[in-house]
């Protein structure tokens, strides 16, 4: 056994939750709101191939939404927040992300993301992705972040490499979903690995 006299540095709990604004998009907490605009793409077969979940109805994925607006804190584990993507120019909502604290005692979080197959190739994803990775990291205070997904989603592969993250591990069979056992593939970057790939212009926040 290891053994440490020093806690390790703890999430950075949030009372409210996080808007987030890019070059194009502003990222806010999903709602009620934006059933519609979200159950376009979450209604797709192809959009959910990959997913946890077959093809939503309406009312699940208002139930999805009303469950967002329950959530008022991020902090503990089991805290999440749905954010809806929206593109400035128009005010669609072109998908959205996820981020999940999964692991508060190793300041640990996982991230997801879901956009319509329309945007396809704007870029929309790794700038929605990337701005969810860096509230991860300077306004959580997280020391690892975590993405899981499908093996065979290569576009979600191609984009945990261009937020800094590897490929960890590949589970076998680990999960039970749609009727049979699936693989998962597992990404992950550290504080310190993001912290490098920042430019000399971008300061690293400090750690508590």
């Amino acid at each position: 056994m290891y053994a440490s006299h020093h806690p390790a540095p703890a999430l950075r709990a949030q009372e409210t939750l996080p808007t987030l604004t890019t070059d194009r998009l502003t990222l806010r907490p999903a709602a009620v709101a934006d059933l519609d605009a979200m159950h376009a793409y979450l209604s797709r077969q192809d959009v959910c191939r990959y997913l946890l979940h077959e093809p939503l109805s309406h009312d699940e994925v208002k139930a999805k939404l009303v469950a967002c607006e329950e959530r008022a804190t991020l902090g503990e584990k089991g805290d999440f927040v749905r954010l809806a993507v929206v593109r400035d120019e128009d005010g669609a909502v072109v998908g959205d992300v996820i981020l999940d604290i999964t692991a508060p005692e190793a300041a640990t979080v996982e991230i997801g993301w879901v956009f319509s197959p329309d945007v396809a190739g704007r870029g929309y994803a790794t700038e929605a992705a990337v701005a969810l990775r860096d509230y991860a990291f300077e306004t959580l205070n997280a020391h690892r972040i975590v993405a899981q997904l499908h093996p065979d989603n290569t576009a979600s592969a191609r984009l945990c490499e261009r937020l800094g993250m590897r490929h960890e591990a590949l589970h076998r069979a680990d999960l039970w979903i749609k009727g049979h056992w699936e693989d998962t593939s597992i990404y992950a970057v550290l504080r310190h690995e993001w912290a490098e790939s920042l430019t000399p212009a971008e300061p690293v926040p400090a750690r508590e």
